[in-house]
């Protein structure tokens, strides 16, 4: 596609209108299908900026909307399963666009995203050295911001097995999310964290990872608890996150040996997967199907534990 000979304030909007429907598909269908429009208009937007002229105020715009792009494209790569280089490579594309445009916030929301990348690889440590980027701006963060830099910690923690250190980052994205301003849902790096849903949400995961290995019944209702609210408020057009979370309490159930409670979660979640295309959905649901193979059922229950199976094996199966 040809870049226009300057870049002026409506092509900055419509790049702008174009992250908005990848993102909302995003959300609705997981990174598994769109990423590599995504990566095509980034490539696109990057080329502009080589080739284009443009005010230093407009270039400074377009610089900052593309490394959105960059941590959109990055984050639909690391939901879909792409390789680590190339997810990390978005990653790093957007935190260096967003440095040029000297651009705090959006510069700190991908080194968020690509702590989340790095823990759930395993690399839990490198995440928690990561996130210290984000840190390094603090002053400048909104409490939205800041909530978020507690969810990461929060997930980083919990795979480090630090019961401590993860209760205290959930504290921490409780604590700043209470603080944030009521019209923090405008905030244009920021505001999708504004929804009380998504915080409940994306801390109880933390809290979840930590009492699947853990033997403490109380953390493990607490956690439950916190999904099923965030789960209420999760609306349809955010099918991944209610996939996720319900998929996920499921999973607390079945390790608390509640195979009554586990059966209906499972199916509910699967009813939610229709349509997405998630790697991260995918592995947890092999999660789900393998913690119910060990179970007992009681014997009203073994017909329906049969058919739940199926349905996960269904949906594991139809993930890209």
């Amino acid at each position: 596609m040809q870049v226009p000979n300057r870049i002026e304030q409506p092509h900055v909007e419509a790049l702008r209108r174009s992250i908005t429907l990848f993102e909302d598909w995003d959300h609705r269908y997981g990174g598994g299908l769109a990423r590599a429009a995504m990566a095509g208009q980034l490539e696109w937007a990057c080329r502009a900026i080589r080739q284009a002229s443009a005010s230093p105020a407009v270039r400074r715009q377009w610089l900052s909307t593309a490394a959105r792009l960059g941590d959109v494209v990055g984050w639909a790569c690391f939901d879909a399963g792409e390789d680590a280089g190339t997810t990390r490579g978005y990653f790093v594309r957007s935190i260096q666009l967003a440095t040029e445009a000297e651009d705090v916030q959006q510069r700190a929301h991908t080194v968020t995203s690509l702590s989340r990348r790095l823990t759930y690889s395993g690399k839990a440590k490198e995440s928690l050295q990561i996130v210290g980027l984000a840190r390094s701006g603090w002053r400048d963060l909104p409490p939205l911001g800041r909530a978020v830099i507690g969810i990461v910690e929060a997930r980083a923690y919990a795979s480090l097995r630090d019961a401590e250190e993860c209760r205290r980052a959930v504290g921490l994205c409780d604590e700043h999310f209470d603080a944030s301003p009521a019209d923090g849902a405008y905030d244009p790096t920021w505001g999708y964290y504004a929804d009380l849903g998504q915080i409940l949400g994306d801390a109880g995961h933390a809290m979840c990872d930590l009492a699947l290995t853990a033997n403490d019944p109380a953390l493990t209702d607490a956690t439950i608890t916190r999904l099923h609210a965030a789960y209420e408020l999760h609306p349809g057009t955010v099918a991944r996150s209610r996939a996720l979370t319900m998929i996920r309490i499921a999973c607390l159930q079945a390790h608390q040996g509640n195979v009554a409670a586990a059966l209906p979660s499972a199916r509910a979640g699967c009813t939610d997967a229709a349509g997405v295309y998630s790697s991260r959905l995918r592995d947890d649901v092999r999660v789900l199907a393998h913690m119910l193979e060990n179970v007992d059922a009681e014997p009203d229950l073994k017909d329906d534990l049969v058919a739940v199976r199926a349905q996960l094996s269904g949906v594991a199966a139809s993930q890209v």
